[in-house]
């Protein structure tokens, strides 16, 4: 039933949880794609494995690098262009604030306040 005229707008309340294997994740990379009918995005950390070596003592080299998949997220197209749009926009504004000469600590600019639905 649509509302009168002079009926104040409902606003509906969001509720913030967290899933019990949620989790802060570092990652040095990202790969994935998109296709009609899904949009897929794997993140990954690189991890060095250096060997010891006998000359010079103490020596290091790299023996191989462990690329550890973190997290696989899948998306609906819509989702996935959606976030890639906020993503850039949170680009473009970091690198015009770069060339204005860096960042003033400011709440309302934290990633944490900024969401994408």
């Amino acid at each position: 039933m649509p509302r009168k005229k002079d009926e104040p707008e409902k606003r509906v309340g969001f509720e913030i949880t967290e899933h019990p294997t949620f989790r802060a994740a570092y990652v040095s990379g990202v790969f994935g794609g998109l296709d009609p009918n899904d949009g897929r995005i794997v993140f990954f950390l690189d991890r060095i494995k250096p060997s010891m070596r006998k000359e010079p003592r103490g020596a290091m080299q790299l023996e191989k690098i462990n690329r550890e998949l973190q997290v696989e997220i899948h998306m609906s197209p819509p989702q996935f262009a959606s976030v890639a749009r906020w993503m850039m926009g949170h680009v473009q504004r970091f690198e015009k604030k770069m060339k204005e000469g860096g960042f003033k600590k400011d709440v309302a600019d934290s990633p944490q306040s900024s969401y994408i639905g």
